[in-house]
């Protein structure tokens, strides 16, 4: 007689994946990080160690990759914050005005909503990413509250609201709506509201917005009705915008706060010296044939799909001045572009890191990088892309002569890396 199949649950990997690519915010107060702030970098408000931060985050992390109880979650962290002085009632200077103030650290309260809020956070950044991928066959959601007397009047009212997955409601309204709000959503198909006799929502159930002051800048908040102040947003789209330029010219607001990594690169690859463009091509035949390597033209730039599953633009766009004149001859540029077109196609690490312009511009940036051995001869490679109207669009791209300037640029949020063949 065969053995029984014994069945486990799997780690929901796309919430672990979008929780190990935040990287750190510091913040003294719960609103000084803004809610869409949270969905790419991890901040507990007074934690303004960078030790105690990468100690909590390292809870959460295996609470979500090891499905482990609030209880062993506590019980893992608890002694290591009292160890570091981090828990109970100290005296704090607020860096905001100044003032000494008697503040709450850790608690078991305050393991509680951090534990609470960030998986439910996570699941949700999680699932919508998947909701996202199987849209076209399941194309509505279907909002579910938990009926019982700790529901919030609202949520409850917002049970059984049916509506496509690209209506705006699900901007605001999607799961989690407040502190330790339990309600979900279901994605469903044509097939399955007719299983489930259930019909798309008719009327328009978004609650108006409330002013509500925030007593730590001054400012008026606009919120809907029965959602907590900073969980009004969708924490999966937030974190998908935050890694995708939006669709105007704008800056993002908030900077990517990362750090680099101690971690070596990938032992460089061999390259035959054929990889080299040839000398005395006019600047456009070497543009051409850079673009041809992605099947695109100085007039008909692509979409291509990098190793990390990201889209991103080839166009001339990586081989112009901010005037718009070529620059293929500055650091022989011209010579390695067949070098760097692979880089671009097959990396070492790809990278993504806030930057801030004059002005006080920030823009997110992504980078790949690779190292190369060519007839002996070590070789650094670096491509730079940037947001814009078109999406992911080219910078620069050159050839690294000094090693020091190609370790500065691994720093940020490292999204992919080649790992090395055993």
């Amino acid at each position: 007689m065969p053995e029984p199949i014994q069945l486990q649950a799997l780690p929901p990997k796309e919430a672990i994946d979008l929780f190990r690519k935040k990287g750190y915010k510091v913040g003294f107060d719960w609103r000084d990080v803004q809610k869409k702030e949270h969905a790419y970098a991890f901040t507990v408000a007074k934690a303004m160690r960078q030790d105690i931060l990468q100690d909590i985050r390292a809870g959460v992390d295996s609470a979500i990759a090891e499905g482990i109880t609030f209880k062993e979650f506590s019980n893992r962290i608890k002694p290591t914050l009292q160890e570091k002085g981090w828990w109970g009632k100290k005296l704090m200077i607020d860096p905001k005005t100044g003032e000494e103030k008697l503040v709450q650290l850790g608690s078991a309260r305050r393991l509680n909503t951090i534990f609470d809020t960030n998986l439910r956070s996570s699941y949700s950044a999680g699932a919508w990413e998947r909701i996202k991928r199987v849209k076209k066959t399941r194309p509505y959601l279907r909002y579910i509250a938990i009926l019982d007397n700790r529901t919030r009047d609202k949520h409850r009212q917002w049970h059984d609201v049916i509506l496509p997955v690209d209506d705006v409601f699900w901007q605001k309204f999607y799961p989690p709506n407040g502190w330790h709000c339990r309600c979900t959503v279901q994605q469903l198909s044509m097939r399955d509201l007719k299983r489930l006799g259930l019909e798309p929502t008719s009327t328009n159930p978004a609650t108006p917005d409330v002013h509500i002051r925030d007593k730590r800048n001054g400012k008026i908040l606009k919120v809907p009705r029965g959602i907590d102040p900073g969980f009004d947003f969708n924490p999966g789209m937030a974190r998908m915008k935050s890694l995708t330029p939006p669709q105007l010219n704008k800056p993002l607001n908030v900077p990517f706060n990362g750090r680099i990594t101690d971690i070596p690169l990938p032992v460089a690859r061999t390259l035959k010296k054929a990889v080299l463009y040839p000398e005395g091509l006019q600047d456009t035949e070497y543009v051409d044939k850079f673009l041809k390597e992605f099947k695109a033209t100085a007039k008909k730039p692509v979409i291509f799909t990098d190793v990390s599953g990201e889209s991103i633009v080839i166009s001339d766009d990586l081989f112009k001045t901010a005037t718009g004149r070529l620059k293929i001859n500055k650091n022989m540029r011209y010579k390695y572009l067949g070098m760097l077109a692979k880089t671009i196609k097959d990396p070492d690490e790809i990278w993504l890191r806030w930057e801030e312009y004059p002005k006080g511009r920030w823009t997110l940036r992504r980078k790949y990088i690779a190292r190369y051995d060519i007839d002996g001869k070590k070789a650094r490679a670096f491509v730079l892309f940037d947001t814009n109207e078109k999406g992911w669009s080219g910078v620069t791209t050159f050839q690294a002569d000094r090693e020091s300037y190609f370790e500065k640029q691994r720093g940020g949020s490292l999204i992919w890396r080649r790992e090395d063949k055993k």
